[in-house]
């Protein structure tokens, strides 16, 4: 069943070279509530029609399971018909505490919250003073536009299962076709820029790393693909290549000004960068390295709760052959949480903490240059070993991965006169591992954005205000036996104007985006002496970036 919008049309024409930011929420990598389309009369869903409709529960395990519904929730509604939206769901979704009660829109309360991706995400609270009637916040994530190719949804849900299992994360308590409704976490706020650099909560973040790559177990056949941030960019690639490039043509764009070169050139040099990395492992256990990884490790999505205290978790100060830091205990981590698994899946461990890194360059709040990369942001190399110790140190496992190494594991084995250098060993290597990754990351982020963008159009189209489809005035739910058209149903309000909730259409620059992440990468590939920058015009030189590429010799 689904929700299909139909009869009035409204087109919008501008570019879509400025869209929607990876974070799609107020305040938050750039947002802005200037492009609200002018709805006119609009109707939303209904609860007497919404509650038509028939539930299919999603099995978590033999006692649990999730109500999920067929149904399509349109967040750039005016505001009233939104509200009226959400509590027909809640009642339809059967959300505990909340659909047994009859409740009034006047005393629902909507607030955007900062740290998605490519969702709007929602706290909605319910407060009636007058009956004193406070129900528990729901959180609503709304799944953005332009995401199809980047988000498998059944593999996200899948994944959201295992995860319920174990009793990891927010707990689900309702899905529809574009979002879900999830326990709200009281109490816990997102990271920003700066408290990701703290050296205490960085090791408090190794620890739950570990603990998400080596306490979930992966499945048999997740054993027989790529990684998976290799497994979407080369997904990410082939859609590029022919559903995009065209229209960079036709819109008269030199792919030169995103990749620094053509774009085949860039394609193999993916493809030579990746057969470089993938020969670092041993080639017949190379899946064996897979741990199950978030794979989008920003600031964003890690939550910290507002009682938590650093100083109640330092133990002493410790030290290593390389570093002088401070050793933490775990009795606290549970006050970071991980959420928003929409990339997680069977990965390289180094992948997850790399991108981590690499987020350290970002800032999208930043109101004029949300898509810039600060490499100079990056973390130095006692800032990497300080979450790199943390995370080999906790629950020691040897070997943490089959990289090639001068010497083999037996043999390192026995050259470590205490534990203290096997773990050391353990670190380095992890170090020299997340360096090797770092392309992987800004290739997946750079095409990524390429994507989120969406085609770019001929400048013919954006002047027929082709541009974009607009959204209609009423909807038609259809099943495989009915269909229930809302236009007749009576007494439904209608406002001929009003606030709209929008998704989030924004002015971040996803195209910019993307080249700088490129930067990063050639900056890398030319360090790793797999490309001359000498094929790069000599006017775009000056605008690779380049990191610390020094490794440890093991």
């Amino acid at each position: 069943m689904e929700i299909t919008p139909v009869n009035i049309r409204e087109s919008r024409s501008r570019s879509r070279s400025r869209s929607r930011t990876r974070n799609s929420t107020a305040n938050s990598r750039s947002t802005s509530s200037t492009r609200r389309p002018s709805l006119g009369s609009k109707k939303s869903l209904s609860s007497s029609s919404i509650n038509k409709i028939t539930i299919i529960p999603t099995q978590i395990d033999n006692e649990r399971s999730i109500p999920s519904v067929q149904v399509f929730l349109d967040n750039t509604l005016p505001t009233e018909f939104f509200k009226q939206d959400i509590l027909a769901l809640t009642k339809t979704l059967k959300i505990s505490k909340w659909h047994k009660k009859q409740l009034n829109i006047q005393n629902l309360i909507i607030n955007r919250i900062s740290g998605a991706l490519t969702n709007s995400i929602y706290k909605i609270e319910y407060h009636d003073s007058a009956q004193n009637l406070y129900l528990p916040a729901l959180l609503l994530r709304v799944y953005g536009r332009n995401v199809d190719e980047l988000i498998d949804r059944d593999n996200e849900l899948q994944i959201l299962v295992k995860l319920s299992q174990k009793r990891i994360g927010p707990r689900l308590l309702g899905i529809f076709t574009n979002g879900r409704f999830e326990q709200f976490l009281d109490g816990f706020t997102t990271l920003n820029k700066s408290q990701i650099r703290d050296e205490i909560i960085s090791q408090m973040l190794g620890r739950r790393m570990k603990d998400l790559h080596y306490k979930i177990e992966l499945d048999a056949k997740d054993y027989e693909k790529l990684p998976t941030c290799w497994y979407l960019i080369e997904k990410w690639l082939k859609i590029i290549e022919n559903e995009y490039l065209p229209g960079y043509v036709q819109a008269k764009i030199d792919p030169k000004t995103i990749f620094f070169m053509n774009f085949q050139d860039y394609k193999s040099l993916i493809f030579k960068y990746k057969d470089w990395l993938f020969d670092k492992y041993d080639e017949l256990e190379f899946s064996l390295n897979y741990k199950f990884c978030h794979n989008d490790t920003q600031y964003g999505n890690l939550l910290l709760h507002e009682s938590f205290k650093p100083e109640d978790i330092i133990v002493n100060q410790g030290d290593s052959d390389e570093v002088n830091i401070k050793s933490t205990s775990n009795k606290k981590d549970s006050n970071l949480v991980v959420i928003d698994f929409e990339y997680s899946g069977p990965n390289f461990p180094a992948f997850d903490i790399v991108n981590h890194f690499s987020e350290w360059m970002a800032d999208y709040h930043d109101p004029i240059k949300s898509y810039y990369i600060n490499e100079e942001k990056y973390p130095t190399k006692l800032q990497q070993l300080n979450l790199i110790k943390s995370y080999i140190e906790y629950d020691f496992q040897y070997p943490s991965s089959n990289l090639k190494t001068n010497k083999k594991p037996q043999e390192i084995l026995n050259d470590t006169s205490s534990a203290s250098r096997l773990i050391q060993s353990e670190i380095e290597k992890l170090y020299n591992e997340c360096i090797y990754w770092r392309p992987s990351v800004q290739i997946f982020w750079s095409l990524w954005g390429l994507i989120q963008n969406g085609p770019i159009k001929s400048t013919t189209e954006i002047e027929n205000g082709t541009m974009e489809q607009g959204i209609d005035s009423t909807y038609n739910i259809t099943t495989a036996l009915d269909s229930i058209h809302l236009e007749d149903i009576k007494d439904l309000p209608v406002i001929e104007d009003g606030e709209a909730i929008t998704s989030s259409d924004d002015d971040f620059d996803y195209i910019k985006y993307s080249n700088q992440k490129i930067a990063l990468i050639l900056g890398d590939l030319i360090q790793f002496r797999l490309f001359d920058k000498e094929y790069i015009n000599v006017l775009d030189r000056d605008l690779i970036k380049y990191l610390n590429t020094d490794l440890f010799e093991i």
